[in-house]
């Protein structure tokens, strides 16, 4: 699969923001996968428009507490979440948090990522 150098250069922009968003930043650690649009369930279809990005442990918890304002329960989860635009997080447990969010490889932007309601 050919990627182009565009494509590259806005997911390693992403990927090189994260660590600096935290005020700690964080070994970055999750898991990432390639395929379409989320349905209507959040599963995702074929393809290779998106790329899903995971983020956990001690970057997800730094970008948690470094988002602005307040936590809400998840209506669907009952975890804390904070977000800002399409990055996501959820408090799990005291020391458990979960970030996601996904990048549109076509349009070079930042869209919903895994976990939710949907």
């Amino acid at each position: 699969m050919v990627i182009s150098k565009l494509k590259i250069a806005a997911l390693a922009s992403i990927v090189v923001a994260l660590p600096s968003i935290a005020q700690n930043p964080a070994e970055l650690q999750g898991e990432f996968e390639l395929g379409g649009p989320l349905d209507h369930n959040g599963s995702i279809q074929q393809g290779d428009s998106h790329l899903y990005i995971s983020l956990s442990n001690d970057a997800a918890k730094g970008l948690y507490f470094s988002l602005p304002g307040d936590p809400f329960e998840d209506p669907c989860t009952g975890y804390n979440v904070k977000g800002r635009g399409n990055v996501v997080c959820y408090e799990i447990a005291p020391d458990g948090h979960f970030c996601s969010f996904s990048v549109n490889l076509e349009r070079n932007a930042v869209e919903a990522g895994l976990g939710g309601c949907f």
